[in-house]
C-alpha cells in the first residue's frame, strides 16, 4: 500500500461547510521523499477544509518536531517545526497548483496534500542546525573541530604565493 494515501482528501460527496482532518507526520511520510533533509521528525497536520459547491479553502496548520544532529558538535537537538498556510481552491478547465491557488478540473475528486505538507516541513526548517549558544555544544567534539581550524592556519605556505600578497 502506498503510504502517502493517508494524505488524500476525498472531497466528492462532502456537504457544504468546514471538515476538520488531522494527518499524522512521521519518518515514513519523509522517506517517500527520498530528497528530503528532513527525515527523523514527527507531529501532525491540522486541516480545515472549508467547502462550498463552487470553491473551497484550505487551512493547514503544520506542527512537527525535527529531530536533527548539530552542525558543530553532532549532538542531536530537537527543533519545532511549525508553519500555517491557507489555499483557495476553484474549479476551472485544467489542473494547475500554486502557491496560494489550485486550479481542479472537473474529474478531481480528491486533493493530494502529501507535496503541500513536504514544502511546509523544509519552509519551516531553520537555516543553520545547531545550538544557540556554542556553550551548549559537547567540548570533546568542539575541541576536534577548533583543532582542525588552528592546524590549517599554521601550515605553511608557498613563499612565491607570500610574495605575490605583497604586489600592488
Amino acid at each position: 500500500m502506498n503510504p502517502l494515501v493517508n494524505y488524500k482528501i476525498p472531497f466528492m460527496g462532502l456537504k457544504p461547510g468546514n471538515h476538520t482532518v488531522q494527518m499524522d507526520v512521521n519518518p515514513e511520510f519523509f522517506a517517500c521523499f527520498p530528497e528530503s533533509e528532513i527525515q527523523n521528525a514527527e507531529g501532525v497536520m491540522d486541516v480545515i477544509l472549508e467547502y462550498s459547491e463552487t470553491t473551497m479553502t484550505l487551512r493547514l496548520a503544520l506542527d512537527i518536531t525535527w529531530r536533527v544532529p548539530c552542525g558543530r558538535c553532532l549532538e542531536e537537538l530537537t527543533y519545532p517545526l511549525k508553519i500555517e498556510d491557507k489555499i483557495a481552491i476553484r474549479f476551472g478547465e485544467k489542473t494547475e497548483y500554486n502557491d496560494a491557488l489550485w486550479i481542479l478540473s472537473k474529474n478531481e475528486f480528491e486533493l493530494d496534500l502529501s507535496q503541500t505538507i513536504y514544502e511546509l516541513a523544509h519552509l519551516a526548517r531553520p537555516p543553520h542546525q545547531v545550538h544557540e549558544n556554542e556553550s551548549e555544544c559537547d567540548p570533546n567534539m568542539l575541541g576536534y573541530t577548533s583543532n582542525d581550524l588552528t592546524e590549517e592556519s599554521k601550515k605553511i605556505t608557498d613563499p612565491r604565493w607570500d610574495a605575490l600578497k605583497n604586489l600592488k
